[in-house]
């Protein structure tokens, strides 16, 4: 077989595909700040809508809507369960057209998956997700509330910008910033890492309550580390019990529950500090509660999530 290159004159759409398809992700464009694109507003018959001015790449192929607001139409609900449906941003190969598709789910589960057939396959669909749309048994309207973004975003240099909630798919090596953490991430393929971060020091929301003399945590390269004075300032904290006493800030969630000893002051009774993906716990020992205006002086150390 001679070789070929492209693209030249003579470039097929799928040759297209097959070299920016690769070379630039797919994504909206802008900025995970941006009104989401995806929205309903309360009027029509489960009517969702297409904000306009905006653009967006679905493997190596543009997308825009540049002349007004477009309306789609949710399939009815008459199954008795809530259903959930996929809006997607839709690679056609048999047209090679890029459009919002509603894609139905299923009664009473949740969202379905997203086609991405790849280039190679040379014919099928490839989508990307925009929104889910929880569509109430006999739902006639659509409040702001049913609809939940899904999408990502490409910035000026064709960087992935996404939330913690609105990820990418995986692929290996693959990195994102996700602008509600901070972070830089990296997928291994099936899992995403913390690739780099630092959060600078901030402090935990004591629950009410309590309160805390000294109060710091951050998060470096997935590390998080807190320093913690918690005085209880309304009653006892009991004995043998696990009372939580602060919240833990998005992005800063354990992998898995970690605790360490800590210090009651008066008396030098041992207490321990404990974190799980709920909050912050003050863990007293069997016999002893921890009087008003005390404090527990502790450490942790974890792994964010």
């Amino acid at each position: 077989m001679a070789e070929s290159s492209y693209p030249n004159p003579g470039v097929t759409q799928l040759q297209h595909e097959r070299l920016l398809g690769r070379a630039l992700p797919s994504g909206l464009i802008g900025d995970p700040a941006d009104q989401p694109l995806i929205y309903a507003d309360g009027s029509g018959t489960r009517e969702i809508r297409i904000r306009v001015s905006r653009q967006a790449v679905v493997d190596g192929y543009g997308w825009q809507n540049d002349a007004a607001v477009v309306t789609k139409t949710v399939a009815a609900n008459s199954s008795g369960s809530t259903r959930v449906d996929l809006v997607v941003l839709r690679l056609n190969r048999a047209d090679w057209t890029c459009t919002v598709q509603i894609v139905q789910g299923t009664p009473g589960a949740g969202a379905p998956a997203a086609t991405r057939t790849p280039a190679s396959a040379g014919s099928g669909v490839y989508e990307i997700e925009l929104a889910t749309v929880t569509v109430a048994n006999g739902a006639t309207t659509f409040a702001g509330s049913a609809v939940t973004e899904r999408a990502w975003y490409l910035g000026e240099d064709g960087q992935i910008l996404c939330k913690s909630s609105t990820r990418p798919p995986h692929q290996k090596g693959r990195t994102a910033f996700e602008t509600d953490t901070g972070r830089w991430i990296l997928s291994d393929g099936t899992t995403w890492r913390n690739a780099v971060d630092d959060s600078g020091i901030v402090a935990v929301t004591m629950v009410s309550g309590f309160s805390a003399t000294e109060n710091s945590l951050q998060r470096r390269g997935g590390v998080c580390v807190l320093n913690l004075k918690v005085q209880r300032t309304t009653g006892a904290i009991p004995a043998g019990a696990t009372t939580r006493v602060a919240n833990v800030p998005a992005g800063f969630e354990p992998t898995f529950p970690v605790q360490s000893t800590a210090l009651y002051w008066s008396g030098g009774a041992p207490a321990a500090l404990r974190v799980t993906s709920a909050g912050i716990y003050v863990v007293t020992a069997a016999g002893i509660a921890i009087n008003e205006d005390r404090t527990v002086d502790g450490s942790l150390v974890w792994h964010a999530a």
